[in-house]
């Protein structure tokens, strides 16, 4: 009898003992402060947050990156804008001027504010690309080393500054680019089908031979990862992909769109007043609001990244909550946050709640 009070004596204070932890557990995680070992429930949202949180981060510097290079894009747009508003205005008044002699002078003036706009767009780049010629990821696809003793990886090449629109690729066609090398000479051949389309040459003096270096082809829009002297001839194959993936929320969330092409030719702006003055102002009008057009969607992809860029915050909040870090989150929206926070707090404190009860049962049991 004595043994059997002791051991009832041990039940009992056990079970206060725990009872007393778990009441301790259910103040925590009524006041927002939630551990990953209080719950299965809690564990599970803690992982599932946690992993949600690194692929968001991945997402955030990929769309941080992009929101730059549309930031970008837009001002060299409006840059865009302004000039062909100029050319308008010379074709204009050349259309009302009945003066050979100033007529010639507007040709001309316009002749060079088309040609200082064609350096501008050509020399506007942001992340070694020569932005206004749209932009595309043109992903490589495979690598064939045709000769020389040279081991290629897809990294080594950079086919993104290729507007292949220009060259009368489709959009998700293929094509190949051919890189030679003979002594310090460089060569990148685009190949249409086998056939060639566009070359440029490079001549690199003075390279170390002992470190990696990039040779760019500024026109073709492409470079080449290049260590060592030896000679050699590469064929890379890429594909005519669009620049951009924009991630939302849910799985397979994501967006592919083009960055059309600034160039002059691309635009449709006219080179001369050969077709007439009048003619040129029309098409510049036509120009001018597809630029304006541009413009719209341009901002609305931005305004889209942004948002998007956003729900790291927000996930980067939950996992705080989650954490027991309530008081240190940055909360971007205090309604997602509370929403979150509630349905954790249904869900693991109505199984503390019930454990509670049954253990007072016990207790009730073990008094009698």
């Amino acid at each position: 009898m004595k043994v059997s009070k002791t051991i009832s004596f041990f039940i009992l204070n056990e079970v206060r003992k725990n009872v007393s932890d778990i009441q301790s557990v259910s103040k925590r995680i009524s006041s927002g402060r939630i551990n990953k070992g209080d719950s299965p429930t809690s564990t599970a949202l803690a992982n599932s947050v946690s992993l949600r949180v690194q692929t968001l981060d991945f997402i955030s510097q990929h769309i941080t990156e992009n929101v730059s290079v549309l930031q970008k894009y837009e001002e060299l747009l409006n840059q865009v804008s302004n000039y062909v508003q100029k050319l308008k205005m010379i074709s204009d008044r050349a259309s009302l001027s009945s003066d050979n002699q100033e007529f010639q002078e507007l040709e001309k003036a316009y002749k060079e504010n088309l040609s200082s706009l064609d350096q501008l767009v050509k020399t506007t780049t942001i992340f070694s690309k020569v932005l206004g010629r749209g932009g595309f990821s043109n992903s490589v696809i495979s690598v064939e080393v045709v000769s020389g003793d040279f081991a290629f990886k897809k990294t080594d090449f950079n086919l993104s500054g290729l507007n292949f629109l220009r060259f009368g690729i489709k959009q998700y066609q293929s094509f190949h680019i051919q890189f030679d090398r003979v002594g310090d000479n460089f060569q990148a051949t685009l190949l249409l089908d086998g056939s060639p389309v566009f070359t440029e040459n490079k001549e690199i003096i003075g390279k170390p031979s002992d470190m990696p270096f990039i040779v760019d082809f500024e026109e073709l829009g492409v470079s080449i990862r290049v260590q060592g002297k030896g000679d050699f001839s590469v064929k890379v194959e890429g594909k005519a992909d669009p620049q951009l993936i924009v991630f939302g929320d849910g799985q397979n969330d994501e967006e592919r769109f083009f960055i059309p092409s600034l160039e002059p030719g691309q635009l449709g702006i006219p080179s001369d007043f050969e077709e007439g003055a009048d003619m040129v102002s029309q098409k510049l009008e036509v120009v001018f609001k597809n630029l304006s057009d541009i413009r719209g969607f341009i901002g609305q992809k931005i305004a889209k990244l942004s948002q998007r860029n956003d729900l790291g915050d927000i996930i980067k909040s939950k996992l705080k909550i989650l954490q027991g870090n309530y008081e240190d989150t940055d909360m971007t929206s205090d309604a997602v946050i509370l929403n979150l926070k509630q349905v954790i707090l249904n869900s693991d404190i109505s199984s503390l709640r019930r454990a509670i009860s049954f253990m007072n049962l016990v207790l009730d049991m073990l008094r009698r």
